[in-house]
């Protein structure tokens, strides 16, 4: 790996930021089975539909509030409240009698307390990690986030198949109360991001004062070309293949290159990294969505785990890369708030793609657009913004 003398200095941040992350993606992940828990218990499809989007809309729509509340109360209290938040609701869910309008509310009030926390997660790291070492150990961080398709999901459906229900629905309590613990050992961020002194910090200055608006572009199409794969299993099923094996072939390839592949950060801008990424990750898919056997799909997978094993981290790493100290807050709001939007625009066209021919032929279509996509925001985005600076 890359563990040298700087990297082996914020050893201990490292972990417990991944240990943060895997926490609270376990809190998010653990839903992934909610569908056929709620199907058990008589719900209709279209109100699990509701109960499930309902996270996800709480999530796009707080992602700018979790910038507000850094400004205001900094970072550790904004991640004690958000995981209050968490918990709490996962307590609600755990106990109270469900029906599909508390789901649905619950549900919501959920995905408000995950957004800003995972928010003060990522802006967090961006100001404890340096320059220097920032796209390795994003690498390794974001391994959290991905431990969970190994971990949480299978345990998860291991209980709702095994009719441990109880087991279940307090899993996500169990989550948020560790995410809370972990968080407060992360030790104190020296840089002052409340809002004080000469630095007004708003939406508004953010996007005058810095170059905010590039890196949101790319974010944008990084998460429309990630929330693709919400679909992955529609596609491989619709093609007699194995849904699982390209889900794990992707995780697989992902932890691989952020276990081994920080390297690449050395020697090449972050920059330059981030484009490609995007290209291959729609490359990936496109390669997919032509697959004749498992074998195939699987090493189609993996090379989308390897693309998305460098665009998120490196995403997240051009935050501290690019903007001041004091607007890393109201930033990672913002490049959160792209990618989720990305997850509610993409399946409206594969939606409206898969009506008019099928599903293979839709991904092919976002595929080559995602590859078009990633030349011209290298080139008028990443190639511009390294010109100028």
């Amino acid at each position: 790996m890359f563990f040298d003398a700087d990297f082996s200095r914020y050893k201990k941040n490292i972990i417990l930021i991944l240990l943060t992350y895997f926490s609270i993606f376990a809190y998010s992940h653990v839903f992934f089975m909610l569908p056929p828990f709620l199907l058990q218990r008589g719900f209709q499809p279209q109100s699990i539909g509701w109960v499930m989007s309902a996270f996800y809309l709480a999530a796009t729509m707080t992602r700018p509030t979790a910038g507000w509340f850094l400004s205001q109360f900094g970072i550790r209290k904004t991640m004690l409240f958000a995981g209050s938040v968490c918990f709490a609701g996962a307590c609600l869910f755990a106990c109270i009698p469900l029906t599909p309008h508390a789901l649905w509310g619950l549900r919501f009030f959920m995905g408000a307390g995950f957004s800003v926390f995972v928010v003060a997660t990522t802006t967090y790291q961006t100001l404890v990690i340096p320059a220097a070492i920032r796209g390795p150990a994003f690498s390794i961080t974001s391994i959290g986030g991905v431990l969970t398709s190994f971990s949480i999901i299978p345990l998860a459906e291991f209980f709702i198949k095994g009719g441990h229900s109880t087991y279940y629905l307090f899993m996500a309590s169990l989550a948020s109360l560790v995410s809370m613990c972990v968080a407060s050992f992360l030790p104190p961020v020296e840089k002052n991001i409340v809002s004080e002194g000469n630095h007004h910090v708003s939406y508004l200055s953010l996007f005058k004062e810095t170059p905010i608006k590039y890196l949101l572009i790319s974010c944008l199409f990084l998460g429309l070309t990630d929330s693709s794969i919400a679909y992955a299993s529609s596609l491989a099923i619709g093609r007699g293949l194995n849904s699982s094996i390209f889900l794990m072939a992707i995780s697989s390839g992902a932890v691989i290159v952020r276990l081994f592949g920080g390297g690449l950060y050395k020697k090449v801008s972050r920059m330059v990294i981030a484009a490609p990424a995007i290209g291959l990750m729609g490359g990936a898919l496109m390669g997919a969505s032509f697959a004749g056997s498992n074998s195939s799909i699987a090493l189609w997978g993996f090379l989308y785990g390897v693309a998305v094993g460098y665009g998120y981290p490196t995403h997240l790493a051009l935050i501290g890369d690019m903007i001041p100290e004091y607007f890393r807050g109201h930033a990672s709001s913002m490049v959160y708030f792209a990618m989720d939007i990305s997850w509610t625009l993409l399946p409206i066209y594969i939606g409206y793609a898969s009506a008019l021919t099928n599903v293979s032929w839709a991904f092919r279509g976002f595929s080559l657009f995602a590859c078009v996509a990633s030349v011209l925001v290298y080139i008028f985005v990443w190639k511009r913004i390294r010109k100028n600076k």
